[in-house]
């Protein structure tokens, strides 16, 4: 399993089109900021079995990442939002660890979308 981050540009793009580099800038930062918040809201729900919880931050993650592109992290945050609606325990910690790993080369990619943007 690769870590690098499968993007979809077009959503980018997209970004770009609605509101240019500072619309772009800003989810890029929105997202930076919110994400480590996510993903240990849903960490922490797991732990406490608050299955609502886990259900909430995967589906802000699932949405924000789907906004960038962030074509992988939005499907592993789509899958724990199902399996933690389900109440499936058992799996949603391992796939919150992958996320977790994940985050890290994510955001270097969104830090160089941002300097390109502004370059």
């Amino acid at each position: 399993m690769s870590l690098e981050p499968t993007m979809d540009r077009a959503a980018l793009e997209k970004l770009r089109a609605l509101g240019g580099v500072p619309l772009l800038t800003k989810m890029i930062d929105l997202f930076l900021e919110n994400t480590p918040k996510r993903i240990a809201a849903a960490q922490g729900g797991e732990k406490s079995g608050d299955w609502y919880e886990v259900e909430r931050a995967a589906h802000s993650l699932k949405s924000s990442a789907a906004n960038l592109g962030l074509t992988d992290l939005q499907s592993l945050a789509r899958e724990i939002e199902d399996l933690a609606e389900r109440r499936q325990s058992e799996k949603v910690g391992p796939l919150l660890l992958e996320l977790e790993s994940r985050f890290p080369a994510v955001k270097v990619r969104l830090e160089e979308e941002k300097r390109a943007a502004h370059a």
